[in-house]
C-alpha cells in the first residue's frame, strides 16, 4: 500500500475525544480501516454484521480535521423512484432521516449519545440524497455511499467521477441484498472484479467468516442460500 494519511488536529473541542469506542475485531476489519486511510477510493462487499458501516464510520471520524472537514453520508433510496423523495413531508435532511437510521445510531454508538446529532449541528456531518451527489465536485471530505449494491452502472460511474481534491469515497454494499427488480442491474459485482486487483481503488470482501454481530446471522444466510433465496 501507498503512504498512509497523516493524522490532522481536530477542533480543538473533538480532539481525542471524538471517536470512543472503536478497535477493529478481525484481521479483515483492520485491512478496511488501513485502505480507507491508504486508498482514496474504497469498495467494501459483503454480508451484514460484518461490521462494514461501524468500521468505515470509526475509521472516517478519526480523519476528521484539516484535509477531510467533514464526512458525509449517503445512502441510495431505492424505495422511492428515481431517488424522489419529493411527496415525504419536511426538508432535505428530514426527508432523508428514516433511511439514515443505521448511520446515526452507529455514530452514537462510536462516539456517544447524541453524538450524530451534534455533529449534524457543527456540519461536520452532512447528509445528501443520492441524487445531489451526482451535481456536485466534493473536496476535502470523506464520503459514504451505503448500499451500494442498489446502483447502476451509470450512477456509479457518475458518483465515482464526483470526488474532488483532498476526498475519500467509501462505497457499501452486499451483493445478496439487491432491491432493484431487475437485479441484473446492480453494478457492484461488477466494479469490485474490475478493481480487485488495482492499485487505483481498494477493495474487501467480507464473507460468513467475518460476521462479528450475532453468530447465527451467517446460519441464516447459509440456509436461505441452499433454497436459492
Amino acid at each position: 500500500m501507498g503512504k498512509k494519511t497523516q493524522r490532522r488536529r481536530l477542533p480543538e473541542d473533538l480532539e481525542n475525544n471524538l471517536v470512543k469506542n472503536f478497535q477493529p475485531r478481525t484481521d479483515k476489519q483492520r485491512f478496511f480501516v488501513n485502505l480507507i486511510e491508504d486508498k482514496e477510493v474504497v469498495i467494501a462487499e459483503g454480508v451484514p454484521g460484518s461490521g462494514k458501516t461501524f468500521v468505515a464510520l470509526a475509521t472516517a471520524l478519526s480523519l476528521l480535521g484539516e484535509t477531510y472537514k467533514k464526512l458525509i453520508l449517503v445512502k441510495s433510496v431505492t424505495t422511492l423512484p428515481d431517488e424522489d423523495l419529493g411527496y415525504l413531508p419536511g426538508d432535505q435532511l428530514q426527508k432523508m432521516e428514516p433511511f439514515m437510521l443505521s448511520y446515526k445510531w452507529n455514530v452514537d454508538k462510536i462516539c456517544g449519545e447524541g453524538a450524530f446529532d451534534g455533529l449534524l449541528k457543527k456540519k461536520l456531518i452532512e447528509i445528501l440524497p443520492l441524487a445531489f451527489v451526482r451535481g456536485l465536485s466534493i473536496d476535502n471530505a470523506v464520503v459514504i455511499i451505503d448500499e451500494t449494491q442498489n446502483l447502476s452502472d451509470h450512477t456509479f460511474k457518475t458518483i465515482m467521477t464526483r470526488i474532488g481534491t483532498d476526498s475519500k469515497y467509501v462505497f457499501l454494499g452486499d451483493t445478496e441484498q439487491v432491491d432493484k427488480k431487475k437485479k441484473n442491474e446492480s453494478c457492484l459485482n461488477k466494479v469490485v472484479d474490475i478493481f480487485k486487483d488495482s492499485n487505483i481503488v481498494g477493495t474487501v470482501e467480507f464473507t460468513n467468516e467475518d460476521c462479528v454481530r450475532n453468530p447465527i446471522i451467517p446460519k441464516i444466510l447459509e440456509a436461505l442460500r441452499t433454497r436459492g433465496m
